[in-house]
């Protein structure tokens, strides 16, 4: 389903935090020329950048702008939005133990960030959009493009590359 143009943002988003979760999980990039690093502490500085410049805003809105407009106006919407809220909460707590601990068990902590959220973007792209998309009219997804445009400017995106995802 092509992506109704007040989601676009948040889809391009979503572009980056895969590339970055898919190094996260493989440990390496996939692309020739992709500048994601090879080692493991790198790769904590690399997420803990792009969580402090792009995830956190980009959660805040989603929280702010989307979520309730989900729980009031979409089938099973509040049970979806709590699940999606828990998981923020989650990738949030992977995030500070990386700036509290950089170092320990990165082969395993890693990847098992880079893996939910991963599945917490899929979600959203494949569930949440698309039932947006099919059970709110126009003017409410007008709505939710107008409110995340009032919101403060997120940080520059940390883009690894133009590799698919």
């Amino acid at each position: 389903m092509k992506r109704h143009p007040a989601l676009i943002p948040l889809s391009h988003d979503h572009h980056d935090a895969l590339v970055v979760a898919r190094g996260l999980i493989l440990g390496r990039a996939t692309a020739p020329r992709s500048d994601w690093p090879p080692d493991r502490r790198a790769q904590v500085d690399r997420v803990t950048a792009f969580f402090s410049e792009t995830l956190r805003a980009h959660f805040e809105a989603e929280e702010q702008s989307v979520y309730p407009v989900v729980a009031q106006g979409v089938t099973d919407g509040a049970a979806m939005v709590s699940d999606l809220i828990a998981e923020h909460e989650q990738i949030r707590k992977h995030v500070r133990d990386l700036e509290t601990d950089p170092t320990s068990a990165l082969d395993q902590r890693l990847p098992a960030l880079g893996k939910l959220l991963e599945s917490h973007i899929r979600t959203e792209e494949r569930v949440l959009f698309e039932a947006m998309q099919e059970e709110l009219g126009p003017a409410e997804l007008e709505a939710v493009g107008a409110a995340l445009a009032r919101l403060p400017p997120r940080g520059p995106s940390c883009r690894i590359s133009s590799e698919p995802v």
